[in-house]
C-alpha cells in the first residue's frame, strides 16, 4: 500500500485531528479525502477508504472495522456545534428537521426526546439551512459548521451535548477513527496521536482560518476547539459510549448492539510532536 488512506469530514472540528496529515510531516504518508460524516461508511465498506473519522453510531452497521484507541471528538458539557433550535418550547414539538450530515446526532436527539417525554415527533431529513428547515417544521437539528455559524437569535435552543450530560453525567462522544480490519498502520495509532498533538499545537491558526471562511470570530472558534470540544479518549468518554449505543438499540433506533472493538493498544504519545508545528 503506498499511502494510507484517510476519510474525514470537512468541518473545523476534525482539523486538529487530521493537520498532521494535511499540513504536517505526514503528507507524504497518508492521502487525506473528504467527505459528508455519513458517505465515510461507504467509503470505508467499499474500501475506498482505509481509515474514516466516522459519526459514532455508524460503527453498529460496520462489522468490519475497530476503532483507534485514544483519539475521538467527544463533549463533556455543551458542544455548540450539535444543537436543537425550535420555535416553540420542547414540550410543543412535533416536527424536526433534520440536518443529513449525521445519524449520530440525530439518535442522541431521538433518544433525549424520549427521556423528556416526547415519542410523537415526526422526522425529515433537510439540507443544514436553519431559515429553511424551520419554514415547515416546529424544530431543526443542526451540526458542524453550519451549526456554529447559525443564527439562532430568539429561538429555542438545546444543546445536545448538555442535554446527554444532564441525563447521564457522562461526555458524549461525536466521531471516532475506524480502521478496517486488516488494514496495516505504519507506526500504528502513533501517527494520529502524533497529528493530534501537532493540531493542538496549532489551534490558532486552525481558528484563524476557518474563523475568515465561516465568517466568525477566531477567538470564538479557538474557544470552541479548546473548550467545547476535546480529542481525548478515556474510560468516561468509553462508558458514555457504550450507554449510548446500548440506549440506541433498546430504542430499536439501530439494527443491533455489539461490543466496541479498539485495535492494537497505541503506543506511548510522542512527547515532542509540538516540534513540528507550522
Amino acid at each position: 500500500m503506498d499511502h494510507v488512506r484517510i476519510a474525514s469530514v470537512p468541518f473545523v472540528n476534525a482539523q486538529p485531528l487530521t493537520w498532521g496529515f494535511l499540513r504536517g510531516p505526514y503528507q507524504g504518508l497518508f492521502k487525506v479525502s473528504l467527505a459528508a460524516p455519513s458517505a465515510i461508511p461507504d467509503l470505508l465498506r467499499s474500501g475506498k477508504a482505509d481509515v474514516g473519522l466516522i459519526p459514532s453510531i455508524e460503527y453498529l452497521g460496520l462489522p468490519g472495522v475497530e476503532f483507534l484507541p485514544q483519539i475521538g471528538i467527544a463533549s463533556k458539557r455543551r458542544v455548540r456545534s450539535v444543537f436543537l433550535a425550535s420555535r416553540a418550547p420542547l414540550e410543543d414539538l412535533r416536527s424536526v428537521a433534520l440536518d443529513a450530515n449525521s445519524r449520530t446526532s440525530a439518535v442522541l436527539l431521538k433518544i433525549i426526546l424520549a427521556h423528556r417525554g416526547l415519542r410523537d415527533v415526526t422526522y425529515v431529513e433537510k439540507a443544514a439551512s436553519l431559515p429553511e428547515m424551520l419554514r415547515e417544521h416546529d424544530g431543526a437539528l443542526l451540526i458542524g459548521d453550519a451549526a456554529l455559524a447559525a443564527d439562532a437569535t430568539g429561538l429555542h435552543v438545546y444543546d445536545l451535548a448538555a442535554e446527554w450530560f444532564a441525563i447521564t453525567g457522562l461526555p458524549f462522544v461525536f466521531a471516532l477513527w475506524a480502521v478496517r480490519r486488516g488494514v496495516v498502520l505504519p507506526d500504528g495509532v502513533r501517527p494520529f496521536l502524533e497529528s493530534r498533538q501537532i493540531g493542538a499545537a496549532n489551534l490558532p491558526l486552525i481558528a484563524r482560518e476557518a474563523a475568515a471562511r465561516m465568517r466568525l470570530l477566531p477567538a470564538s472558534i479557538e474557544e470552541y476547539l479548546r473548550v467545547n470540544i476535546h480529542y481525548h479518549l478515556g474510560s468516561e468518554e468509553a462508558r458514555g459510549l457504550d450507554l449510548f449505543f446500548r440506549q440506541a438499540s433498546e430504542a430499536g433506533l439501530v439494527p443491533g448492539h455489539r461490543a466496541i472493538q479498539f485495535a492494537a493498544p497505541a503506543d506511548r504519545e510522542p512527547a515532542q510532536a509540538g516540534r513540528h508545528q507550522r
